[in-house]
């Protein structure tokens, strides 16, 4: 596909390259700018940060969508505290590259959030916000969180899946609390049917995206 971004639309950036030992190191850094010509990408300061310049790298644009990924070459380096500043050629194409594991998408489903408090189960209704195969979050109108374990059974569609819970973190937002969990112990086909979720909504999206 051809290389079309928005900077809003992006998380963050990684490049591969060379060191001047021969060896392979990764840096993350924000994306800044993007012209037809030019990238400007920029990091923390790094302490004998040296790279062979211009250098053909891997480049892996991180979005909420998805890893996309192309090779591009890096043409100058700037490393002076506090930031790093790297200048590389605009990619003509790029590929995405889903991640099933780490991303999450944004969906809703119907949920009962269930928690045990007081030697007894309290039924929550909730939708959920977004979902990986690591973990989700939900929406609920009050904030509501217990240090125990919760259940979370989840309507897909028609298919009801339950899921041990652990709280992460939560978020106060317009229309209520957003509030994130990681699974406990799921199952390999639980994992997956998550998973198959994900990478169709991914899909769905940049399919979208390029429309």
């Amino acid at each position: 596909m051809k290389f079309s971004f928005k900077l809003e639309d992006i998380k963050y950036v990684k490049i591969t390259y060379k060191n001047n030992n021969g060896s392979t190191e990764t840096v993350k850094a924000a994306m800044k700018e993007i012209n037809e010509k030019e990238i400007l990408i920029c990091t923390k300061y790094k302490e004998n940060f040296y790279i062979d310049i211009p250098q053909e790298i891997d480049f892996s644009v991180i979005c909420n969508d998805g890893i996309y990924k192309t090779k591009t070459i890096l043409k100058s380096l700037d490393n002076q505290e506090p930031y790093v500043f790297i200048i590389l050629e605009t990619p003509v194409g790029i590929e995405y590259q889903q991640n099933r594991e780490y991303f999450r998408v944004p969906v809703t489903y119907n949920c009962t959030y269930r928690i045990y408090e007081n030697n007894e189960n309290i039924d929550y209704s909730a939708t959920v916000y977004d979902i990986s195969a690591n973990g989700v979050s939900l929406m609920l109108p009050e904030h509501i969180i217990s240090e125990n374990l919760s259940d979370l059974i989840i309507n897909f569609d028609g298919i009801e899946i339950s899921l041990r819970a652990k709280y992460v973190r939560s978020e106060k937002l317009e229309k209520g609390y957003k509030i994130s969990f990681s699974y406990v112990n799921i199952s390999e086909l639980d994992r997956d049917f998550i998973s198959q979720i994900c990478i169709k909504k991914q899909l769905e999206q940049q399919k979208n995206r390029i429309r």
